[in-house]
């Protein structure tokens, strides 16, 4: 059982990009099934896993996500997807999924290669998809380019109102 155990951690760390912790207190078996089929439905596939808090700190002990260990403490679980799924919009997700169940807490995170606190998880999902970004980053660049055009145009347009004046200027001294 332990080496099972051990073994389905370690592939969820391995093989995941993201995996969120969280703390769980006092859930009936029918409101963990629920949320269950929340983060399922509503959160691209992801599954919540009731994990052992010593257990997984043994298979976090050897790898890049040591610190991790200090987080599982208590009742504790990880909320991981299978599939490819967009990572990002994934978190954000869960983590809206997460925050109406009061008896679940947010305790951190690992995003592809790096290791988020609570904070951290909050700014990440707070930021723009990654279309909406380049478009921004579109807008910015486009933006000069377009106030240039203009300016160059305005010039030429300039300097014909100011022939058009000399010529009506010297029409008029005729």
């Amino acid at each position: 059982r332990k080496q099972y155990l051990f073994e389905t951690y370690d592939t969820q760390f391995a093989s995941s990009p993201s995996v969120i912790i969280v703390q769980h207190h006092n859930l009936s078996g029918t409101e963990l099934m629920e949320h269950r089929r929340d983060l399922k439905t509503k959160a691209c596939g992801a599954k919540l896993m009731v994990v052992r808090p010593k257990m997984i700190k043994a298979v976090l002990r050897d790898t890049r996500y040591t610190n991790l260990g200090d987080l599982f403490s208590g009742p504790t679980g990880i909320i991981y997807w299978t599939e490819k799924v967009d990572t990002m919009e994934g978190m954000k997700l869960a983590m809206e999924v997460v925050k109406k169940q009061r008896k679940i807490i947010l305790m951190g995170a690992k995003f592809e290669n790096m290791l988020l606190n609570v904070p951290m998880m909050k700014s990440l999902v707070d930021l723009p998809s990654l279309d909406v970004m380049r478009a921004q980053v579109v807008g910015v660049i486009e933006s000069p380019a377009q106030q240039l055009a203009a300016v160059l145009n305005r010039i030429p347009q300039r300097l014909v109102g100011v022939l058009k004046q000399k010529a009506e200027a010297a029409e008029s001294s005729e």
